[in-house]
């Protein structure tokens, strides 16, 4: 889900900076809906491996 939220922090980033409240909530929404499902299975598919990372640590914090 990380990465969702890197991606979703990127394109608003890439918006450059938004001062009011409202706007900001709509390019959220606007960004939200742009992900695309290929992009939801590409992050879903890092699941197993980030599983195994936590497991490898005892549920420690991983580098992912």
């Amino acid at each position: 889900m990380e990465s969702i939220w890197r991606l979703l922090k990127q394109r608003l980033k890439n918006r450059g900076l938004i001062t009011d409240p409202t706007e900001l909530q709509r390019a959220i929404e606007e960004e939200w809906d742009k992900i695309t499902l290929e992009e939801i299975n590409k992050a879903i598919a890092t699941m197993p491996d980030r599983v195994a990372a936590v497991n490898e640590r005892n549920g420690l914090p991983i580098p992912f």
